[in-house]
């Protein structure tokens, strides 16, 4: 190396080791016990190589190989924590701050008051300094949360570790009063009235604002027109306005458990945009011309007026599919208002004609949609039949019930329908050579692709070239019927590059599509809010404002950034939401069962999921009976006891019961039940 410079980021792992990870070195360089200096987990640092340590035995041993060189830093360029969450704790007398995240190990002393925060209550704290010979940075409390067992706590502890706020500045609220309640005469003027056409929506039980509603009539000989009808959020949030610039700045909702922190104000997304039963509403829509047989006939971009006929859940819309008896659909249990923004009427008081027209509408439609949908997986889309979790809470915060649904003909029906107007839009734009915010997805590498493939074939999942789509399909159907199909979905979507957006349309590698953009919900996306603008200029014939290259690409950028940062947001609040979740079978005797699957086998124990809540945990080897003598196998794949009866290997179902729960690390640890 000379006298080069090795510049590197700082991580500590979770046993407190140091390594830095510098460009272009395929391995990063441990430091020893002490070599980090004052630096934290995160800190870009400079290294100088320490003098090599002399001991006989050490030189006997590496007789003839290179002397490893050992580091150590010398200087901190830039910092990485600034603020963070932590607890206050006593010590003999004295407040310190426990960081939440315990790769920040070493306690923090408090430069100024605690601010009344008493012992275990979470906190956000401002890192200060830490020059040497200080033992311990310094910081200093910004806020004092609350208790720190409160679940209100953790859900303001994520509000403020990813910059998010449910309250909106005051003159964002006062222009969203400006807004009407109801559409007027005016607003309908220059519209396609569709106010009389079957429409009805569809979303998950717990929505509170509803972007998209679907409208089915029949057409002269035989043919059928379905509307996609997306909320007019333009036509009340206008570009420039105070309304416009928070959107822009949020750049998203963001669907924390138990709440959502809105893109707009809730006048707005809770009100006159959001698609609520049996309100008018205005709409920009794509009505799409269907023959008797489900082919594509053509399509075309309008602004429209609707009035919904019924709000349904995916619970409910499944039933109008699969149940014959209108009786048994009626008697089918309500969802509990306190879930949902909007329930609308109960089944059992519709009539016995609007139930029939939504049995027929939402058959007419998967017919279609089952079309759309066979033909864009012939077109080699990617089949990602995954489960999701939905965790309610009650009024305090607390998870009360963990559902886990599939994604069944009701959610593909929506799906397709969105897909497809998306793709139409995105075409719009591309023919009309009109500039926008495009939604890509990159052609994975071939070599995380390869990698996959020989991870894959571990499982038992044979495929040939990954770089054929062909294959990855083939590869994905026997995915879905694994018994550890969610992980192995997992490592393929990790090998997989995440999607983005653009100012450029440059194609959608799971989707298969050429053209893709999101348009279909304005109400919590900002990107899908600027293609409506552009597309009331192709509606309007308007002539297309000049557009700005270097603009629209620094906002795609942003909006990037803003969806990760929300997603994980999300990710953190369902962490939270399950460690209290289990966290309450600590206490309960005889302990609380549950069915797992070993996803992965380490030296130090296992980690699972839980079959009923897709949980993750671990369980360590030192829970495990001592007298088995557990040791790990030499391909990694199993753990086996003295007697080679007693094994547990990757894919195998356990019972297992709660064993620890470590908030800081948000991870949970299992024992065998």
């Amino acid at each position: 190396m000379g006298k080069a410079k090795v510049r590197g980021t700082l991580f500590f792992g979770k046993q407190g080791r140091a390594k830095v990870i510098v460009e272009d070195r395929d391995e990063p360089i441990s430091l020893a016990k002490g070599a980090s200096s004052t630096a934290l987990h995160g800190d870009f640092v400079e290294l100088q190589v320490l003098p090599p340590k002399k001991k006989k035995s050490d030189r006997r041993r590496h007789r003839g190989k290179p002397t490893k060189l050992r580091y150590e830093v010398r200087k901190i360029i830039k910092r990485e924590t600034v603020n963070f969450l932590g607890h206050l704790w006593k010590d003999l007398g004295r407040s310190l701050i426990r960081a939440e995240n315990s790769r920040l190990f070493v306690p923090f002393k408090i430069l100024g008051d605690t601010r009344m925060a008493q012992e275990d209550d979470k906190v956000v704290a401002q890192f200060v300094r830490w020059d040497p010979p200080a033992r311990m940075p310094m910081c200093k409390i910004l806020r004092v949360l609350g208790p720190g067992d409160d679940p209100l706590t953790d859900h303001k502890g994520i509000l403020a570790k990813f910059g998010l706020s449910g309250n909106f500045p005051d003159k964002v609220v006062e222009e969203s009063k400006l807004c009407p309640d109801k559409v007027s005469a005016k607003d309908r003027e220059g519209r396609d009235d569709l106010r009389d056409i079957f429409t009805l929506t569809i979303d998950p039980l717990d929505a509170r604002d509803f972007d998209d509603a679907l409208s089915i009539r029949e057409l002269k000989e035989g043919e059928w027109e379905i509307g996609v009808h997306i909320a007019d959020v333009s036509h009340y949030v206008r570009a420039g306005t105070q309304l416009d610039r928070e959107a822009k700045k949020r750049g998203n909702s963001t669907y924390l458990v138990g709440e959502v922190v809105p893109m707009l104000p809730h006048r707005l997304s809770s009100g006159i945009c959001s698609l609520v039963e049996a309100e008018e509403r205005l709409v920009k829509s794509v009505l799409f011309r269907f023959s008797g047989e489900g082919k594509l006939l053509g399509s075309k971009l309008a602004e429209s007026v609707i009035k919904s006929n019924k709000r349904l859940t995916y619970e409910q819309a499944i039933l109008f599919l699969q149940e014959e008896s209108l009786d048994t659909i009626k008697s089918a249990k309500p969802p509990p208002s306190r879930y949902s923004g909007n329930p609308g009427k109960a089944l059992n008081e519709l009539s016995e004609e609007l139930l029939c027209d939504l049995r027929d509408g939402i058959r007419r439609l998967w017919r279609i949609a089952s079309k759309i949908r066979q033909s864009r997986m012939q077109s080699g889309s990617l089949d990602f039949a995954s489960s999701e979790v939905k965790i309610l809470v009650d009024e305090k915060g607390l998870p009360e019930k963990i559902t886990q649904s599939e994604s069944d003909e009701s959610h593909q029906l929506i799906e397709e329908f969105m897909l497809l107007a998306n793709e139409t839009v995105a075409q719009e734009l591309r023919k009309k050579k009109l500039p926008g915010v495009f939604r890509v997805h990159p052609d994975p590498e071939p070599d995380n692709l390869e990698e996959l493939r020989s991870f894959l074939s571990f499982f038992g999942v044979s495929c040939g070239e990954l770089t054929s789509r062909k294959e990855v399909n083939k590869m994905l159907t026997q995915i879905n019927k694994h018994p550890l199909a969610q992980v192995l979905r997992i490592k393929f979507l990790r090998s997989m590059k995440q999607a983005c957006y653009r100012n450029t349309p440059d194609g959608h590698y799971g989707l298969a599509k050429r053209d893709y953009l999101h348009f279909t919900s304005p109400i919590r996306r900002y990107a899908d809010l600027v293609v409506h603008r552009i597309i009331e200029q192709i509606v309007r014939r308007q002539k297309p404002k000049k557009s700005d290259n270097e603009r629209l690409e620094s906002l795609a950028k942003h909006l990037s950034t803003t969806e990760r940062n929300s997603v994980d947001a999300e990710r953190e609040s369902v962490k939270d939401k399950l460690l209290l979740y289990y966290k309450k079978d600590l206490e309960k005797r005889p302990p609380v069962k549950h069915k797992a699957i070993i996803t992965e086998i380490g030296r130090r124990g296992f980690f699972i999921e839980l079959s009923d809540t897709l949980a993750r945990g671990f369980v360590p080897i030192r829970t495990l009976p001592r007298e088995l003598g557990f040791r790990i196998t030499a391909n990694g794949t199993a753990l086996v006891g003295r007697n080679p009866k007693n094994k547990l290997k990757l894919g195998q179902q356990i019972d297992v019961a709660i064993h620890k729960v470590f908030v800081s690390d948000k991870q949970l640890d299992f024992k065998l039940a």
